[in-house]
């Protein structure tokens, strides 16, 4: 895939956010409210779904980090709850599906019992990280190796916030 060069092997989302600035801090405000502020949804229910939308857009650097983000946050990514089903499905509807599929997941969504609000937060993340995707798929991001450090609740609460005052992006 083409994409814009000149990060180094072992780039993170910092540096490219670091080299286009101008909507970044905005952007990672955003990412951290959609992210970590209190809701319906977990925080490892949030980055399971953010997982599920990476998988769908094929950016593997996503995926890998949102699947350790929400093991942080006790929701197992290996065998996926079944109960999380009928959410990832209509997320994947979303991005993939005709309306009629979507109209469909969203009615059994709310079947087994997913409510409006958890839905939205869903919906949320979803799009966000539709974004995010496309921002890592055009820096050409690669996960890093599978022995790289486990981040921490503690560490990873208001990660994205963090990162923007890391960045001087505030």
């Amino acid at each position: 895939m083409a994409g814009i060069g000149g990060f180094p092997d072992d780039a993170a989302l910092s540096d490219v956010l670091k080299r286009f600035p101008a909507n970044s801090g905005m952007m990672l405000r955003l990412l951290n409210d959609i992210m970590c502020r209190p809701g319906e949804l977990s925080r490892g229910e949030r980055e399971l779904v953010a997982a599920q939308v990476s998988r769908l857009n094929q950016t593997d650097y996503c995926v890998f980090h949102h699947n350790r983000f929400a093991e942080a946050f006790d929701t197992k990514t290996d065998t996926i709850d079944e109960k999380y089903l009928p959410l990832l499905d209509y997320v994947s509807c979303l991005l993939r599906g005709t309306d009629g599929e979507v109209q469909s997941a969203l009615e059994t969504a709310q079947d087994a019992g997913w409510s409006q609000q958890a839905i939205y937060e869903a919906v949320e993340v979803s799009g966000i990280f539709s974004l995010i995707n496309s921002l890592v798929r055009t820096a050409q991001l690669a996960p890093p190796a599978s022995d790289s450090p486990r981040l921490t609740k503690d560490e990873l609460e208001n990660s994205y916030l963090n990162m923007a005052v890391r960045l001087g992006l505030d």
